[in-house]
């Protein structure tokens, strides 16, 4: 019995230490497919607006002026966020105007640009789908795309996509890159370290919450 103990210990720690040594091998393959997990990133087409979701105003504002300028739809639209008690005070910008200088900056005309007013303001990604949700039904529309931070695709995408459901309208994910980092390299920045293990935090707790 004694004997039998050892061959199944010794089998034990060979199987664990073949694991390790392959985790340790292909320790950057799987740390990317981390990150690959959570983006979701269409073959863009036509579409009636693009919705620009708040938060990133290095990322997201940027990239929505660019797929504007490629003709893919002729209006950009934005929620606006809750007014901080730093804003309130005008010590900051609220984010919703930052993004929309950034886009202006960047050549898209005023009158293209429409913020969606929001008593209170929107807080969260289901806020801003439920401000989409509305500003669909309101003009009709068939086709939008959706602009947010690469690794926030996988969870913006599955809340809108639920708030839209019976609305009608297709949707497309625009994976904006990030600016510090990316897919290939997240774990080497403290920024992407953050932003990934807030993503899967949220993720998880939309999947509960909602």
């Amino acid at each position: 019995m004694m004997i039998r103990g050892l061959k199944i210990l010794t089998l034990m720690v060979i199987i664990l230490a073949a694991a390790g040594l392959s985790i340790y091998v292909y320790r950057f393959q799987l740390l990317s497919g981390l990150a690959r997990l959570l983006i979701v990133s269409d073959s863009l087409q036509p579409a009636d607006i693009i919705f620009v979701l708040n938060g990133d105003v290095n990322t997201r504002p940027f990239f929505a002026a660019e797929i504007f300028k490629q003709a893919l739809a002729s209006q950009i639209v934005i929620s606006r966020a809750e007014d901080t008690p730093a804003v309130s005070i005008g010590l900051y910008p609220n984010g919703t105007d930052v993004s929309v200088k950034v886009m202006q900056k960047l050549g898209v005309p005023a009158e293209a640009i429409t913020v969606i007013p929001i008593e209170g303001g929107v807080t969260s990604t289901r806020d801003e789908a439920v401000a989409l949700r509305r500003y669909i039904a309101e003009h009709q529309l068939k086709r939008v795309i959706v602009v947010t931070s690469a690794f926030h695709t996988r969870r913006a995408r599955w809340i809108v996509a639920k708030e839209l459901a019976g609305s009608g309208a297709a949707l497309q994910m625009a994976a904006a890159p990030e600016w510090e980092f990316d897919e290939t390299n997240w774990w080497q920045e403290e920024q992407g370290l953050i932003s990934l293990t807030n993503e899967y935090i949220k993720l998880g707790y939309y999947f509960v919450r909602y």
